[in-house]
């Protein structure tokens, strides 16, 4: 039986080995075009797709600057002066509110009969306002007595001489007598700058708010200043009156109310 099979095989009829062969052959051939062909796809996919990548980068930048450059003449306040840019407006920090009023200065106003002075020596440099300037001012002799509206707390005295008001350093000056014809005098007026208030004396300086009101730091409704609220039927303690103006001790500290005060003993009525 074996050697009729060798016969066979060694005559025409098919070799199994070799058909084995061909087949891997075969198949080996198919995985290398395979492979091939999906290198050859992969690589211009990759190619395909970093070339759109370039051509939109490109787009991309030129328009940004574009933009960037819209952006910055519609935000730049040194054309328009108006900022677009809501972030810009609120990383601004908003400018201090600051008041015209601010400036006002208190006089007290002196007692009638003590309110000559003159100067301590020499001359005596008058100047139209409340403060220090190098401008050219009028002088007056230790010899000439003058009489003194008021002292302010930060060391002026509001003088009235000649029938014009000056300010002149109240260190610089001293009482002096008062003429005979010097004892009738109109008290002054308050100015925009300048309130005179007249001292509350003989123990009448208690005062009760009629209703609820505001105290500001300084004598006007527009100051920027401190602000406290006074309760109706409150008692304050008045240091002095200018106006419808009360200079009142509140809290261990001056402030001043308008009008919607009167004395403790009327109130109780």
């Amino acid at each position: 039986m074996t050697e009729n099979r060798e016969d066979l095989n060694n005559g025409n009829g098919p070799d199994i080995k070799t058909r084995y062969e061909f087949l891997i052959a075969g198949v080996v051939v198919v995985l290398l075009c395979v492979i091939a062909f999906a290198t050859f796809r992969i690589t211009s996919y990759l190619n395909s797709a970093q070339s759109t990548d370039n051509t939109n980068g490109s787009a991309d930048v030129s328009d940004g600057t574009v933009l960037i450059e819209v952006e910055i003449k519609e935000t730049d306040p040194d054309e328009n002066g108006d900022p677009t840019d809501p972030s810009a407006s609120e990383n601004e920090e908003p400018l201090p509110t600051i008041s015209i009023h601010d400036d006002i200065t208190v006089f007290l106003v002196t007692k009638q009969g003590e309110d000559f002075f003159k100067a301590k020596e020499g001359s005596l440099k008058l100047y139209a306002e409340p403060k220090e300037t190098d401008e050219d001012r009028p002088a007056l002799m230790d010899s000439v007595s003058f009489r003194v509206l008021g002292f302010s707390r930060d060391g002026w005295a509001a003088i009235e001489f000649g029938g014009s008001r000056y300010y002149v350093k109240s260190s610089d000056i001293e009482q002096a007598k008062a003429p005979q014809n010097g004892l009738d005098y109109n008290p002054p007026k308050d100015t925009q700058a300048i309130r005179f208030f007249k001292p509350v004396e003989g123990g009448e300086d208690t005062y009760v708010a009629t209703m609820n009101t505001v105290a500001f730091s300084l004598p006007d409704v527009q100051s920027s200043g401190n602000k406290v609220n006074l309760k109706e039927g409150e008692a304050v303690k008045v240091l002095a009156v200018g106006g419808n103006w009360y200079k009142i001790d509140y809290m261990n500290a001056e402030y001043y109310v308008l009008s919607y005060l009167t004395p403790k003993a009327a109130y109780a009525e």
